[in-house]
């Protein structure tokens, strides 16, 4: 593509996104943001979009019940608008839910950019977070030959470590559990083959290595499920 040719496809690409060429970047970066304030309301008022279709729905199922069912009208009544304050409930909660996770999100990011430069590699981000967690603290732990990087989320009565190690190249990992205890098996994730021990009390660990040998271990008061959705979500 001549010079001419890649200017004329930038300013057309820049005027279909409404951006003039001398646009400063000041006022790029309001843009973006106020561009992603409006696509997170469309897509809030969808949802309650959703919300108003499916009550209609019920309520027109009510009505219809009510004239050819008149005798239970009263408890269906209740059931009906039990079920959409629970649908409700559903939206509410599932937007409040990817709130706290785009939050604790940039709390990692803002942290893994201030200590990036001195790691070795690249320290994985988790995009998945178990509800009702949030980040206490990421360190680098100085103890290690290899270079550690520990991740800790809390609530109120719980902890889970999210640990990443630089290993030598064709590094193995061998469990040893107590069976008595917990249950060791290896899984398949999204990019590699870990191994995830099960505990009795619920809990477990989740160790795997990366194409790029970087070991990491998801343990604590996490379930097996959990554990596997956050090691997926890199």
């Amino acid at each position: 593509m001549t010079d001419n040719k890649l200017d004329k496809f930038l300013s057309d690409s820049l005027k279909a996104a409404e951006i003039e060429m001398n646009t400063p970047v000041s006022e790029l970066e309001q843009m973006i943001a106020e561009r992603i304030t409006v696509n997170r309301r469309m897509k809030k008022q969808k949802q309650r979009r959703v919300l108003q279709i499916a009550a209609a729905v019920i309520l027109l199922l009510g009505i219809s019940g009510a004239l050819f069912f008149p005798e239970p009208v009263y408890a269906l009544k209740k059931q009906l608008f039990q079920t959409i304050l629970n649908i409700g409930k559903s939206i509410n909660v599932s937007l409040d839910s990817n709130a706290e996770q785009l939050q604790i999100q940039n709390q990692i990011a803002r942290e893994v950019a201030a200590i990036q430069e001195d790691i070795p590699f690249k320290v994985l981000v988790p995009q998945y977070i178990p509800p009702g967690y949030t980040l206490e603290s990421i360190k680098q732990n100085p103890g290690d030959k290899q270079a550690k990087i520990i991740m800790i989320f809390i609530n109120d009565k719980s902890t889970i470590r999210f640990t990443q190690t630089n290993v030598p190249v064709n590094y193995s990992v061998s469990v040893n559990v107590d069976t008595q205890e917990a249950q060791a098996e290896k899984i398949n994730l999204d990019k590699c083959e870990g191994n995830l021990i099960s505990y009795k009390d619920g809990s477990a660990s989740l160790i795997w290595i990366t194409d790029d040998n970087i070991m990491c271990q998801i343990f604590g008061d996490i379930s097996p499920d959990q554990a596997v959705e956050m090691a997926n979500s890199f």
